[in-house]
C-alpha cells in the first residue's frame, strides 16, 4: 500500500537521491554534462531538503511503500508568479512533482497532485501553477489530463544553457 504523508527531516537523504535520479532522467537526454552534474550535486542535497522542511514556506508530500520513497510533490506557497500569470491574485506553485520512472503510470502522480490540491484549497488559494520542460511529453500529457492549461513560457537557466519551460495553470477553487 502506498502511503502519502508530509516529509520529515529523516527523509532528506532519500529525497536528495530520488531528485537526482528523476532530474537527470528528465534533463540529461544526451548524457550527463559537467553543468548538469554540478547542478544536481549542489542543489539536491539533504541540507537543501532539510531547509525546505524546517522553514515552512514549502510543503513536501511524499509517496512511499514499505519505507521506500517512490515520489514526492513540493508546494511553494511563497513563489513569485511568472509575468504571464500577473492577472492571478492567489496562486501557489507546484515546484516539483517527481515520481521514479519505474513507478510511473500507476496513479501515484495523480494522487500526489490531489494531495497538493487539497493542501492549497485548505489555504484558500484559487489557482496552482507549475513549469515543465517544453519537450517532456509524458509530463505535458499528464498535466493536460489533470486539467492544466498552458499560460506562457519561462526559462530554466544554467551556466551557458537555457531550457524552455511551459507555464501551466489550473483553478482549484470555483470562480
Amino acid at each position: 500500500m502506498i502511503i502519502y504523508r508530509d516529509a520529515k527531516t529523516a527523509d532528506t537523504l532519500r529525497l536528495a537521491a530520488l531528485s537526482i535520479e528523476v532530474w537527470l532522467n528528465t534533463y540529461a537526454k544526451a548524457g550527463i554534462s559537467d553543468v548538469f552534474a554540478e547542478y544536481v550535486l549542489q542543489r539536491f542535497t539533504p541540507h537543501y531538503f532539510e531547509q525546505i522542511i524546517t522553514e515552512g514556506a514549502k510543503q513536501i508530500i511524499l509517496a512511499e511503500q514499505d519505507d521506500h520513497l517512490l515520489g514526492y510533490i513540493v508546494i511553494d506557497y511563497q513563489a513569485t508568479l511568472p509575468e504571464s500569470l500577473d492577472a492571478l491574485t492567489a496562486a501557489t506553485e507546484i515546484s516539483t512533482l517527481y515520481v521514479r520512472a519505474r513507478h510511473g503510470g500507476n496513479g501515484m502522480g495523480s494522487a500526489l497532485m490531489q494531495q497538493a490540491r487539497e493542501a492549497v484549497i485548505a489555504r484558500n488559494v484559487s489557482h496552482i501553477w507549475l513549469s515543465v520542460l517544453h519537450d517532456n511529453y509524458p509530463a505535458l500529457n499528464f498535466y493536460k489530463q489533470q486539467g492544466f492549461q498552458r499560460q506562457g513560457t519561462i526559462w530554466f537557466e544554467l551556466p551557458g544553457e537555457r531550457h524552455e519551460n511551459y507555464v501551466l495553470t489550473q483553478a482549484v477553487l470555483p470562480a
